[in-house]
């Protein structure tokens, strides 16, 4: 076991060192670049600096849901992390597809109607509910009945509380195709993919480790997501072997010290973290030891309780994040 573990930080050393590299050799030509445009911008003699043409994809940029966020175009995928304060919310749109994982809880579910549609989205190809508990589907219920929705994806629980029973009764109405949420399965999202990697249904009863976990693939950029997912799904989740490392990973729990491994976080390797969480929670989420934890991997962290609202927009090779507020 000593074994395997050394080999296993030498290949994360060796990992990081390759990032570094490859961001300092980005750098390098994005400065090459803006003194280029900057020279040009004075040649010119406009009035307005070049720095302009960034707009809304600069890092931190201020920006809403239905304030120049709009759909996504060809070629790109978008990915928005809703402000639901303690709950999950998260739309992704690739071209006139859109897919929703988990709808935040009942007190937002206008909120997250009304920005659904200033992201010009009229149907979903999938809403994803990772599990049963009240801030991940209280919402769902109501954007179910605003929209239609072709495959709903959802693992059934031995649930027997009143917002459980609520979101069934809603996918009943819609009408949309179920599917049972599986390790391996593949789903195609217009020309991005989507992988499960948790749930198995043999292990676990307790709501959190019955999360669905997935993975986002769009061009050579990787969006993972695990719900509530604790430590035992994470453990089962790294025993399967399937691919962890993401460029964008939404912390799991909420940034809880019950989730986000030192093991896990490792595999996942994230260039950037988005924790969904609300401001002042009881629960003290993220955790102080979760984010000195994606700290040490060099991970750049967005949180919806400080930033509101994350878009992250990438089209296969870059991507670029803005935020609510800076």
């Amino acid at each position: 076991m000593a074994g395997r573990k050394v080999q296993k930080r030498g290949s994360y050393q060796k990992r990081k060192g390759q990032r570094r590299e490859r961001m300092r050799q980005r750098l390098f030509m994005v400065g090459s670049l803006v003194l280029l445009l900057f020279l040009i911008s004075l040649l010119s003699g406009e009035e307005k600096p070049f720095f302009g043409i960034f707009g809304d994809w600069t890092v931190g940029a201020d920006r809403v849901p239905g304030e120049g966020s709009g759909s996504a175009c060809e070629g790109e995928l978008v990915v928005t992390y809703l402000d639901v304060g303690q709950a999950d919310c998260t739309v992704l749109q690739c071209g006139e597809h859109a897919m929703m994982i988990d709808g935040g809880g009942r007190s937002t579910s206008e909120e997250v109607v009304s920005a659904v549609k200033s992201l010009g989205i009229t149907k979903f190809d999938y809403i994803v509910a990772t599990h049963s508990h009240e801030d991940h589907i209280g919402g769902l219920g109501a954007v179910l009945d605003a929209f239609a929705a072709e495959t709903v994806i959802f693992r059934q629980e031995e649930n027997d509380s009143k917002i459980y029973g609520q979101f069934q009764d809603a996918v009943k109405r819609n009408g949309a195709q179920v599917i049972v949420p599986k390790p391996g399965l593949s789903l195609t999202f217009g020309d991005a993919a989507i992988r499960i990697l948790a749930p198995d249904d043999s292990v676990f009863k307790e709501a959190n480790n019955c999360s669905v976990a997935l993975m986002v693939t769009f061009g050579e950029k990787k969006f993972l997501f695990t719900g509530d997912a604790e430590e035992e799904s994470e453990e089962q989740m790294l025993m399967l072997g399937l691919p962890l490392e993401a460029d964008v990973f939404q912390a799991g729990h909420h940034g809880s010290q019950t989730s986000n491994t030192q093991a896990f976080a490792e595999a996942a390797d994230p260039v950037y973290v988005v924790v969904s969480c609300g401001e002042g929670n009881e629960y003290g989420h993220p955790h102080s030891e979760v984010i000195a934890r994606f700290e040490e991997l060099d991970a750049q962290i967005y949180r919806t309780d400080t930033m509101g609202t994350v878009t992250v927009r990438t089209d296969g090779s870059s991507l670029s994040i803005t935020t609510q507020r800076k």
